[in-house]
């Protein structure tokens, strides 16, 4: 085996394909025992890794209350802040490669915070100089908003594509229970039944804001029911015809079809949700409290999906190093050390591109109002796109289809 073999990266394709066979071969004891999800959940929160926790919400919490001042040093301190932290942990995941940051930084002691807390200051010093130079400040203080600007939409569709991990994992297991040769048709009644399914779950939500919520109650009348009946129909329309294009005859393959179905039935939830507070934003001023949740949700979930991929990532090279598929040796910048500070890193990010555009003396794009309608709406088209790589990505890997994303869509499978 070739150098360049080795170092080849694990594609989604075939990481599909290896995590079927995980389930198919579970009963044999000699396979690999993979992380399951509880062992990832308390690798991630243990007494070790509380106190990043804790401060990563401190450090949004702050930057929450920033926002609402509304005033221009506001958002100074949170690009300042925003940056400095960000890249503070994000050198602290890269230093976790010696022992002796790795033990100090993993300390089930405050003391644990030194590390990135020192190296944080570090950089929010050098941003602090940079933005109130005398001559080139206003220039790099325009240039780290763009930054955030940059980091606000792409973190718009990292939350559907790292959203997909929990129901993508859910729907392989399921896929394990069906046999590979037959007939199904699951994936297609499902991925009708499911968009309907939310699309009725929404209606009965919005009934009973409107019972608690006076100011939206005006608002809950036909008009809005026909708005969101016309939302949830493109949206479900749309993806249902370019799924139904790319998987031709194969969606009806039980193991396809059963993975389309159970991944479309989770999914769903989450494109239902961001569409309801979507077309809410339209009808009353956007709740802080519906975006602070998802904020919370997407940020734990993030942490969560981002360590689900580098834990297993790290099984999967070890588990084929003997074999003809061996692909690398387990030990890239991201591993089961530091994954906790590049999650961190990327939601600190995150927070502070929300915070900062949720300031309405400096947002471009109108406020919170204003980000919240992007956002949503970003998350939405990108949420669809994740929906069909997914199964796309189930295809190629099972070797079913060969063309690429957009050709496969383009021309219908003979039936």
């Amino acid at each position: 085996m070739t150098k360049k073999e080795e170092d080849k990266p694990i594609s989604e394709s075939e990481e599909n394909e290896f995590e079927e066979n995980e389930f198919e071969d579970n009963k044999d004891v000699n396979k690999l025992k993979f992380i399951s999800q509880s062992e990832i959940l308390g690798i991630l929160f243990s007494r070790e890794t509380l106190y990043h926790v804790l401060a990563l919400f401190i450090i949004l919490a702050i930057f929450g209350v920033l926002s609402w001042t509304k005033h221009s040093f506001a958002s100074e301190l949170i690009i300042i802040f925003g940056y400095g932290t960000s890249m503070g942990y994000f050198l602290t995941a890269n230093l976790n490669r010696f022992d002796g940051i790795r033990l100090l930084s993993h300390s089930e002691s405050p003391t644990s915070l030194i590390m990135p807390g020192l190296t944080s200051l570090l950089f929010s010093s050098i941003i602090f100089f940079g933005v109130n130079h005398s001559n080139y400040g206003e220039n790099i203080t325009r240039l780290l908003s763009f930054g955030l600007i940059f980091i606000f939409i792409i973190w718009q569709f990292a939350q559907a594509w790292w959203m997909r991990v929990p129901f993508k994992e859910f729907a392989l297991r399921r896929m394990g229970n069906y046999p590979d040769e037959g007939s199904n048709k699951i994936g297609f009644y499902l991925n009708i039944f499911s968009p309907i399914m939310w699309t009725a779950i929404g209606l009965l939500l919005f009934y009973a804001l409107s019972l608690y919520l006076d100011d939206f109650s005006e608002n809950f009348n036909q008009l809005f029911i026909i708005f969101w009946l016309i939302l949830m129909t493109i949206m479900a329309s749309s993806s249902f015809y370019l799924l139904k294009q790319m998987s031709g005859p194969f969606w009806y393959s039980p193991k396809v079809a059963s993975f389309s179905a159970f991944f479309a039935i989770g999914y769903w939830g989450f494109l239902s949700y961001h569409a309801a507070v979507f077309l809410y934003s339209f009808f009353n001023e956007p709740s802080f409290v519906f975006d602070l949740f998802f904020m919370i949700i997407t940020i734990i979930l993030v942490i969560y999906s981002l360590s689900v991929q580098t834990l297993r990532t790290e099984a999967r090279r070890v588990h084929l190093k003997d074999t003809n598929h061996y692909l690398g040796k387990a030990t890239g910048l991201m591993g089961r050390h530091n994954v906790i500070f590049y999650a961190i890193s990327f939601t600190v990010a995150y927070g502070a591109s929300n915070f900062f555009l949720a300031n309405s003396d400096t947002s471009l794009i109108g406020g919170f109002q204003g980000v919240s309608r992007v956002s949503h709406l970003i998350v939405i088209a990108s949420g669809i796109i994740v929906l069909l790589i997914v199964n796309y990505n189930l295809l190629t890997g099972r070797g079913l289809i060969s063309e690429g994303f957009v050709e496969s869509m383009r021309n219908p499978k003979d039936n």
